[in-house]
């Protein structure tokens, strides 16, 4: 199964493991695609969503960072989530000049029960698989993350390195 022939255009042929990891990139696409449709929101503010439901409660400036945008911009991406009923400004706990943003008991309600039927199949089916075969679907999705950051940082320090 380490079948590394080369194929058109001199790239390898890949493993099914990995041409399985390219559809998953690929469905998830089309799984937040649809999940912005139901959100009603665009892409960057279901971005905002995303950042908003896996770290907790945020600054805007930090929500800025995360998305890559000016705080004059994630200022709009804020407001057009709380008229939609998603996220709502609270003080920050601990300097009252401040506020965090988070996301409304209703959005994440929303939002999980389109989720977690994926989720809960997905963890069944490696929960099915015995010690051997959970510890390789790890490792190997343990390695994919790996790759992904090297890869994310590498990007990032090339085109830090370009626009400086």
């Amino acid at each position: 199964m380490n079948d590394t022939t080369p194929v058109r255009g001199g790239r390898p042929a890949m493993h099914p493991a990995s041409v399985l990891l390219r559809k998953i990139l690929v469905l998830n696409d089309t799984v937040e695609y649809r999940m912005r449709v139901h959100l009603k929101t665009n892409e960057t503010d279901f971005q905002a969503m995303q950042h908003l439901l896996q770290s907790g409660p945020m600054t805007p400036s930090d929500l800025a960072a995360e998305l890559h945008l000016t705080t004059a911009a994630v200022t709009s991406v804020i407001d057009r989530l709380v008229q939609a009923g998603h996220v709502r400004r609270q003080p920050h706990p601990s300097d009252r000049r401040r506020i965090v943003i988070e996301p409304t008991e209703s959005s994440v309600r929303e939002a999980m029960a389109q989720l977690m039927p994926m989720i809960l199949a997905t963890d069944s089916l490696v929960r099915g698989m015995d010690d051997a075969g959970q510890l390789a679907v790890t490792t190997y999705l343990k390695g994919v993350v790996e790759s992904m950051q090297e890869r994310i940082d590498a990007m990032a320090s090339a085109t830090e390195e370009t626009t400086t």
